[in-house]
């Protein structure tokens, strides 16, 4: 992070050395406390910049914060760029929109995060099984540890027992494994292993009282979305998404591809033109 520091020093007509003092500590609690990536692009990011600022387990006064401040985010806007906080109304669009790469880490960090390990069970599983298989709420809570299979080939989540099996995306895999290692197999995943209630307000009231900081709210229908919209920009066989997905039909569809990147003329071309083996 020195190059960076030096790079934005001498766009912004400020002395690297006094450019480190900030820039030290906020890279040493990004990546070390955290356990961000040591990416620019993550570290510098306007929404991390803004937890840090923000924190409440420091005496900072309020000087001492916009100072920080005001020299994080000039970093920011020469190693960044210009990047908009975008807040997501309650709309039909904004519901469908994915999590971007960005969101995940942070969602991550909050899973990982919570305060006692029964809050990191249950945020784990939650972001897991939602944005890994495309779990509905209510197919969450009634996920007992029996319901998922680690072997050989991944994971995979069984759905409502014996309606569906979904594979998960590797990259929750390690979260999941390391969420349900003291699960119980006849022991509910989400919440209290003995529970009886399976009421979506247990869920929403989890996830509203959970310990966050500047993150995307975890909202479960995003999280799905961001699921089924992985597998779209990844061409996954539709029927095959389907099935895995539990509908006979996508609603909104239109609002999903609306997030898939369009292809350029050559692909669009190559693969409309290509004849499928039957």
């Amino acid at each position: 992070m020195v190059s960076a520091v030096a790079e934005a020093a001498a766009s912004i007509a400020q002395p690297a050395d006094r450019l480190i003092v900030v820039a030290a500590p906020f890279v040493d609690w990004v990546v070390n406390v955290n356990g961000y990536p040591a990416k620019t692009a993550v570290v510098f990011h306007p929404v991390i910049i803004r937890r840090y600022i923000t924190r409440t387990d420091v005496t900072w006064s309020d000087t001492t914060r916009r100072t920080y401040r005001s020299s994080l985010m000039r970093m920011s806007e020469v190693l960044v760029g210009e990047v908009p906080l975008k807040f997501a109304p309650t709309t039909p669009q904004n519901t469908a929109a994915p999590y971007d790469d960005l969101d995940l880490h942070l969602l991550e960090s909050w899973a990982t995060g919570q305060s006692t390990a029964a809050r990191r069970r249950s945020a784990g599983v939650v972001l897991a099984l939602c944005t890994g298989a495309g779990l509905k709420a209510n197919e969450l809570l009634q996920t007992r540890r029996r319901d998922i299979l680690a072997d050989a080939e991944g994971i995979l989540v069984t759905v409502n027992p014996g309606a569906r099996t979904v594979p998960l995306l590797a990259r929750f895999e390690t979260l999941l494994l390391n969420s349900i290692a003291e699960v119980e197999p006849e022991h509910w995943v989400f919440g209290s292993p003995k529970r009886v209630k399976h009421g979506i307000s247990t869920l929403t009231t989890f996830l509203y009282d959970t310990d966050r900081g500047n993150e995307p709210d975890p909202v479960t229908t995003r999280m799905r979305n961001t699921w089924l919209i992985t597998h779209l920009i990844a061409g996954t066989n539709m029927r095959a998404l389907m099935t895995a997905a539990g509908v006979t039909k996508f609603e909104h569809l239109d609002q999903l591809v609306a997030h898939v990147p369009a292809p350029d003329t050559a692909s669009y071309r190559r693969q409309l033109r290509a004849e499928v083996a039957r």
